[in-house]
């Protein structure tokens, strides 16, 4: 399936942020200077190379280069950036996306990278993930 990406005339909510290569450690040093019960109100799954953090939108952090990524209601099963939207039916997208996976639950699209992550298995997140995610 083919489609492109066009603004939307009124962003999501942000539900999550993902940021890859230097974004990414910028994104995790942010959380990682956060108080620890702010810190345990976040969510995060790895991705290649980047990191996906996960909660309620005036708790996520902010790194330059992220990309905050919210739910659109005609596809609960992605998370889209807030700014963007695809040309094509969302609810069309959302069922290709999801049979390339081969898989349900919830998926962070990220246009400029081409990935789609799984966040299903996002985990709290705790001062001993960000140090071993940051290595």
């Amino acid at each position: 399936m083919t489609f492109t990406w066009r603004s939307r005339e009124h962003p999501l909510s942000a539900r999550a942020v993902a940021a890859f290569g230097p974004a990414a450690r910028a994104l995790a040093a942010s959380v990682g200077r956060r108080a620890d019960a702010e810190l345990h109100a976040l969510r995060a799954v790895g991705a290649e190379a980047g990191i996906v953090v996960l909660g309620e939108e005036e708790a996520l952090p902010w790194a330059d280069g992220a990309l905050y990524l919210g739910q659109d209601a005609a596809a609960p099963s992605l998370l889209l950036p807030t700014t963007l939207r695809p040309d094509l039916a969302l609810p069309l997208v959302e069922r290709a996306l999801l049979r390339r996976v081969a898989r349900d639950g919830v998926l962070a699209v990220i246009p400029s990278q081409h990935l789609l992550i799984p966040v299903d298995g996002a985990r709290p997140l705790t001062r001993a993930h960000l140090s071993r995610w940051m290595g």
